[in-house]
């Protein structure tokens, strides 16, 4: 059995300070800005899901910070947005009666499994995202309100009561 090693990146793209000023980069940006160019409006707007998607990992990933609690409401928002949607024609489309739905986005009522499964079917995610976006919120806003609280309970007061 070999010991465990931190994988630790060569020097390369993701550990050298790139120079924004060379030529090789003036270079890349015009390549990359013609190749994005060329993209018919269903290729950019699949990127642009895509980019949504890994802003929801971003956030899901971060680390605590109970004073930037995005609802998962703003980012159905963003999916609404960048699909030309209305609120309206999403909720009748998965059933939800838009006044109810109108709750959702605004943080006011919970994602329940299956609405869950029919956004992640949708939006092309998994369906535990939608609940994980929501318990994380709900943890953090517990930390925040009554962490002060929680502290009072220990295991040593308890053994000795």
């Amino acid at each position: 059995m070999g010991r465990d090693r931190k994988m630790e990146p060569d020097n390369g793209a993701l550990t050298t300070p790139m120079n924004a000023d060379n030529k090789e980069f003036k270079e890349l940006q015009l390549f990359l800005k013609n190749k994005a160019d060329e993209l018919d409006e269903k290729q950019r707007l699949q990127i642009e899901l895509f980019a949504l998607q890994i802003k929801i990992e971003d956030y899901l990933d971060a680390h605590e910070d109970e004073d930037h609690i995005t609802e998962v409401g703003e980012f159905l928002r963003l999916y609404i947005d960048k699909l030309g949607l209305k609120q309206n024609e999403l909720a009748r489309y998965i059933g939800l009666d838009p006044t109810n739905f109108n709750k959702i986005l605004s943080g006011k009522r919970k994602v329940n499994f299956e609405l869950s499964f029919m956004l992640s079917q949708i939006f092309n995610l998994d369906p535990k995202t939608w609940i994980l976006i929501q318990v994380k919120n709900e943890y953090l806003e517990l930390k925040r309100d009554k962490l002060k609280h929680f502290k009072k309970y220990k295991l040593e007061d308890l053994i000795n009561t």
